[in-house]
């Protein structure tokens, strides 16, 4: 298995719809465009283009399948990713967080 140095300096790479996901929508100041981490993903969903919310739903089955522990998720979020979202201040663990995500992005069908 890679180190997490590894893994987070590939991450844009390994991940990019995440990688998009979270730098554009959990940026530095998300708090002020979104109320809730919850609102942030569905503007993505609502935003983003179908190909985009298809490839971070299987990135993130990918990541969730991964033997990480819930520290070395957290740094990927914050080093690889940009996310600016901390789950625990809504007592979450990060993987719970992103096991959350991947429900709301439940398969769609192109319009």
């Amino acid at each position: 298995m890679q180190s997490i140095d590894d893994i987070t300096t590939a991450a844009a790479g390994d991940y990019p719809a995440l990688h998009r996901l979270f730098g554009a929508y959990f940026h530095q100041d998300w708090q002020d465009d979104y109320t809730t981490s919850t609102g942030a993903v569905q503007a993505f969903l609502r935003e983003a283009p179908y190909a985009i919310v298809d490839a971070a739903r299987r990135e993130l089955d990918a990541l969730l399948a991964t033997p990480l522990d819930d520290a070395e998720l957290g740094r990927l979020l914050r080093e690889g990713f940009d996310c600016n979202y901390v789950p625990q201040v809504d007592e979450l663990t990060t993987r719970a967080w992103l096991a959350r995500i991947r429900d709301l992005m439940h398969p769609v069908r192109p319009a």
